[in-house]
């Protein structure tokens, strides 16, 4: 694969350049994936996974408060904020290559195609693109000034979400649906029944938005934004981001895919995930 041939090559100048060292020295330089990017094989997958933000990202407690949780929450999080990031998944499979959302956008500071590019993938090279949700952090690196970004990509995103979207009326669900359009031609809108290829199953989520949706590949769950500030609400699995739509729809999601990760043994990616997004075990 294109990426882990890139990879290799890193590992191996590392260890021509530590030809003439000490062994203190050689140990230093240890191979490491470019900034920002993470790579690892789950039995026949290859994911990859991208930071579309810089640096340390945190999420305040009050973003956790609710109407009456605050106590709560200053209680499980003492630090006043927990440990959050952005981050996009590619899962290469039968010698395709699937992007699960596409962060921020490189107008609003996303660095997923930065991240891809030092990863040695190119826009071009994704064959499907997979959306949890409509939020701008998800759909806004789908195009640029209308034009799509993923030239050769097929769009896949819920029927649900997409219906609820078009029925709102504000500026965000205008630019989601807009996004969206400049993948006329490419954009397939499924039903939760629906054969998906490569054998990708979508699962209803909802909550977070009317259609969240998450997506499993053999043993990995993308679980989409599930949860916002993972170390905190692990510890209480009720408590909410106000960017939860719906709260209790939220609670009630996140409650039963838990509980599918745990009781399937399956390796869950999320998209606000700390570190680089992926937790072998809940």
């Amino acid at each position: 694969m294109k990426t882990l041939r890139l990879l290799t090559a890193c590992a191996a100048m590392t260890l021509m350049c530590s030809c003439g060292n000490t062994k203190a020295d050689a140990k230093q330089e240890e191979p490491s994936a470019p900034e920002g990017v993470t790579v690892q094989e789950i039995d026949s997958l290859t994911l990859i996974t991208l930071r579309d933000d810089d640096g340390d990202k945190r999420m305040p407690n009050k973003l956790f408060y609710g109407e009456a949780d605050s106590a709560r929450v200053d209680s499980l999080s003492p630090e006043g904020s927990v440990a959050s990031s952005v981050s996009c998944f590619i899962v290469e499979t039968g010698g395709k290559k699937i992007l699960f959302d596409t962060g921020n956008g490189a107008k609003r500071g996303g660095k997923l195609l930065e991240r891809m590019k030092s990863a040695g993938i190119s826009p071009e090279d994704i064959d499907i693109i997979m959306i949890t949700h409509f939020h701008g952090d998800h759909i806004g690196g789908l195009s640029i000034d209308g034009v799509p970004v993923f030239t050769r990509a097929e769009l896949y995103v819920p029927e649900t979400e997409f219906e609820a979207w078009c029925a709102m009326s504000n500026a965000g669900a205008k630019a989601a649906i807009d996004a969206l359009g400049a993948y006329s031609g490419r954009l397939h809108r499924f039903g939760y029944q629906d054969t998906l290829p490569l054998g990708i199953t979508a699962l209803a989520a909802p909550g977070h938005t009317p259609g969240h949706t998450v997506y499993r590949v053999g043993r990995l769950l993308i679980a989409g934004d599930i949860m916002h500030g993972f170390d905190l609400q692990i510890k209480d699995l009720t408590i909410c981001p106000d960017y939860d739509m719906d709260r209790s729809r939220a609670v009630e999601s996140r409650r039963k895919y838990i509980d599918y990760v745990r009781q399937n043994k399956l390796v869950t990616a999320g998209m606000h995930f700390p570190g680089n997004g992926v937790k072998d075990s809940l």
